[in-house]
């Protein structure tokens, strides 16, 4: 049986586009679960980490109509600046209090999943595509768009896009994510603060200040992420030198900040890395979109590195709907 639209992946982008196209969809996730990047990690005993998207931030209404449920993130921001520490003056931040994966959750209620299901192979066959999964199932369907990151994306459809693809040379790179519980307060006075030119730091949130109610009220949990250039470094081995980087990262961030800091105040400590994080050779707001293949590719790594490009990029992808 062939049917009609077939989205692989479950993050922002498929969410926007099963939002906006009003027709019949099957979602294929290669993982146990929706998000992507929107990922949330529970700790048992400790707490929960937003160790992918930290918040998001949009002006635009149809977004906030889309997401429907979430929470404002209300504290203290601030930018480390060449050596000095100034306020972030950024309009609002929107989170989920319950951790961020349920903006993404609550998105893919009432859709049709299919979990564990690894996209191998895109063939056209006359008026269809054959879609070929990991487990040997096969699929055929009249439409398919894929929002995976560009070099999944890249490998299922090269025989479709390799000139589209070669034209724009998208270039991405990856992120390391720390996630530490102290025993003890840091006492610093602000939710987040952002890195700026750094070498090794990038950002890094107080989860305690978002998520009050499902976080251990004796640990303080912080998430800290890396610059692009210290994963570029360390991407390929991070997972053989956790405790390495782990230390080299915490050490940067308590020195910059001036904390007072003993190792004995780590209760817990993991980092995960993200191979494909952002994109350095964005564009504006974009997709590609074949109508007469109807082969379709968005993502928020067409024009940069969060949800709000991921909304945009598939709106505009749908409106060919």
């Amino acid at each position: 049986m062939i049917k009609n639209i077939a989205i692989v992946g479950t993050g922002f982008s498929a969410a926007t586009l099963g939002y906006f196209i009003k027709e019949d969809i099957d979602f294929y996730e290669k993982s146990k679960s929706v998000g992507g990047r929107c990922s949330t990690r529970k700790v048992e005993n400790v707490g929960l980490f937003d160790h992918g998207l930290q918040y998001l931030e949009s002006l635009d209404p149809e977004f906030k109509i889309m997401l429907n449920e979430y929470s404002i993130w209300q504290g203290n921001f601030k930018i480390f600046h060449k050596n000095q520490i100034v306020e972030d003056v950024f309009k609002e931040r929107l989170i989920h209090q319950y951790g961020n994966n349920l903006l993404i959750k609550n998105l893919f209620k009432n859709k049709k999943i299919f979990f564990n299901k690894k996209l191998e192979k895109i063939e056209k066959k006359n008026n269809y595509f054959l879609l070929t999964f990991e487990d040997g199932a096969q699929s055929s369907y009249k439409t398919v768009i894929v929002t995976a990151p560009y070099q999944q994306s890249y490998n299922l459809t090269k025989q479709f896009t390799k000139n589209y693809f070669f034209k724009y040379r998208f270039l991405m790179k990856p992120n390391l994510t720390v996630m530490i519980a102290f025993n003890k307060s840091l006492q610093l006075n602000f939710s987040a603060i952002k890195f700026e030119d750094d070498d090794v730091l990038s950002f890094a949130a107080n989860e305690n200040t978002k998520k009050t109610s499902l976080i251990n009220n004796e640990l303080e949990l912080w998430t800290i992420q890396s610059s692009v250039s210290y994963a570029v470094k360390n991407i390929n081995e991070y997972k053989n030198k956790k405790n390495i980087l782990i230390s080299e990262i915490l050490n940067n961030f308590t020195k910059k900040l001036k904390i007072n800091f003993q190792k004995e105040m780590i209760y817990y400590s993991d980092i995960h890395g993200w191979l494909y994080a952002y994109n350095l050779n964005c564009r504006n707001s974009d997709y590609f979109w074949d109508s007469k293949l109807r082969l379709g590719i968005c993502g928020d790594w067409f024009s940069g590195a969060n949800a709000q490009n991921a909304f945009f990029n598939a709106k505009y992808l749908a409106s060919n709907f």
